[in-house]
């Protein structure tokens, strides 16, 4: 319905206003809410308005993703799945069945979600290997957080990479096996997704925000553009973004501040890589990994080069952020946004840090003191969190245990926003929720409320529209999600899979399971 005028009435709504905890129904006018109460004052409403009765259920405000690659996310739902290979053979037989997309290149098969970590080789295929199966057709195999590129002997022959790019895995004898890792990575991704056309994107897209709505998303920070993705990206989604139902808050990543104030953007950065991924063993770690002694990962700038963007962004009044995963990358930023604020201590510069996942305890306590936003990942925990899993197997027992640290960061008083990195993990903020509460760390477990919040208010707060979205109250937008089990007396266990039941974006209805629609009794 496009309505932007609703009454919900009859549920149990958490307001996360303090003064006013929970109400029964709300009233939207104009896709905002203008009364709401837990009597039955909404009676005099339901004859002007559609209405829709939550029969019992529950609402929260609409979720808010802070992290999502939204058109590499919409390309890889396009792309062939190896996340349940188990073996390369497993792997090149999806390549050798997998469906074909065309490129301006000519026919491709493109692979996604690959990990080493799961494959019982524990290394990667080579190009032969894929040549073995697929040699007449460009093939890219791209890990799951996107840092390792494998292709076959035609694609790399097509990239034409220089011959001494760092990051060009070499055997023995010299010779390229395909593998691509760092900037060799980042080079081939921009080629590969520069051929890709905009009403591929367009697809995949439309997609993903299908699927985000029925997860109660209502607000998406989209990072686009930069190393490892395509410029195109960040113009697709200024171009398109009005035309999706949600709202888009575009970071296009790069460090050219000029190309952000030509797009007339606000925000300079977003996952801007200073570092690497743990599963590609390139995060900056102070020591070296645990699996691999010989390195401890790289930093992709200078210091003097971090140092110059931060000023200029700051110094402009525009919101920053940037990928920083281990304690060397995040060090590198704090130290920038330090020597930043205090040249200008005026600006208005919203400061904020992508991952943050292995700080030391003097970097989040100076993160605590300049104000750093922190937009985090609790699904990584779900996914590569506990004992004998990816961290642990990268970093050890003892640094396992200091990964994503959301207790130790809240009780220093640090502003988490939540997100997906998606589709590095999926969008899906009621796996993050439970993710943060049942952290396999327990000490660095957080309560119900705090970890609602991470999607909600603080995601409103990091984006500068904390009284605008993130809570439900008079004043606010509309955006609300059912959901069909109360959150804080659910078993803890099982949070991930209360179900959402309705998503209300400004006043309008985009979503409605089943289960609610078959017995509301919404009224035009």
């Amino acid at each position: 319905m496009k309505d932007k005028d609703l009454l919900l009435y009859n549920g149990h709504f958490i307001t996360l206003d303090p003064n006013n905890p929970q109400v029964n129904w709300i009233y939207m006018q104009n896709g905002y809410i203008v009364d709401q109460g837990s009597d039955e004052g909404y009676k005099e409403y339901g004859h002007r308005v559609p209405k829709l009765d939550v029969k019992g259920n529950y609402g929260v405000p609409g979720f808010i993703d802070s992290h999502v690659h939204l058109v590499q996310s919409g390309l890889n739902k396009l792309g062939n799945h190896v996340d349940a290979c188990r073996s390369i053979q497993e792997v090149l037989k999806t390549v050798q069945h997998a469906e074909i997309e065309s490129t301006k290149w000519g026919d491709m098969i493109r692979c996604v979600a690959w990990e080493e970590i799961k494959m019982k080789e524990k290394r990667m295929p080579t190009r032969w290997e894929i040549d073995a199966v697929v040699s007449n057709k460009l093939v890219w195999i791209s890990s799951i957080e996107y840092h390792v590129t494998i292709v076959n002997s035609l694609t790399f022959k097509c990239l034409n990479l220089p011959f001494n790019l760092e990051g060009i895995e070499r055997d023995e004898k010299g010779r390229p096996t395909g593998v691509l890792t760092g900037r060799a990575n980042f080079l081939a991704r921009k080629k590969l997704l520069g051929i890709i056309s905009d009403k591929t994107r367009k697809k995949g897209v439309n997609i993903v925000i299908e699927n985000a709505i029925k997860q109660g998303v209502t607000t998406i920070n989209a990072m686009e553009g930069g190393f490892l993705f395509h410029d195109r990206d960040a113009v697709f989604v200024h171009q398109n973004c009005h035309d999706i139902p949600i709202d888009i808050e575009l970071f296009f990543q790069t460090p050219t501040i000029s190309k952000v104030e030509e797009m007339g953007l606000t925000r300079a950065g977003g996952c801007f890589f200073l570092d690497g991924s743990f599963q590609a063993r390139t995060a900056a770690l102070e020591y070296p990994y645990e699996d691999m002694p010989s390195t401890r990962g790289k930093l992709f700038f200078r210091d003097e080069d971090i140092d110059r963007f931060a000023e200029e962004a700051i110094s402009k009044n525009l919101d920053i952020t940037v990928h920083a995963i281990a304690s060397r990358s995040i060090g590198q930023i704090l130290n920038a946004y330090e020597k930043s604020k205090k040249d200008y201590p005026k600006s208005t510069s919203r400061i904020r840090i992508e991952h943050f996942e292995l700080p030391n305890a003097e970097q989040i306590e100076l993160a605590a003191r300049l104000g750093v936003f922190l937009s985090m990942q609790p699904a990584y925990e779900y996914f590569w969190g506990g004992r004998g899993r990816t961290y642990e197997k990268r970093l050890g027992m003892i640094r396992r245990k200091k990964t994503n640290p959301y207790a130790t960061l809240i009780k220093k008083g640090c502003i988490i926003a939540g997100g997906s990195d998606s589709d590095v993990t999926p969008i899906d903020p009621l796996l993050g929720i439970h993710a943060a509460v049942n952290h396999p760390t327990p000490k660095e477990s957080i309560s119900r409320l705090e970890a609602l919040k991470m999607f909600t208010i603080n995601g409103a707060r990091v984006l500068g529209k904390e009284q605008l979205k993130g809570k439900l109250g008079v004043g606010y937008m509309g955006d609300i999600c059912i959901l069909g089990e109360n959150l804080f007396h659910c078993n803890e266990n099982s949070i991930k899979d209360i179900p959402v039941l309705g998503t209300i974006k400004s006043g309008q209805i985009l979503y409605l399971s089943k289960d609610i629609s078959d017995r509301s009794d919404v009224i035009a």
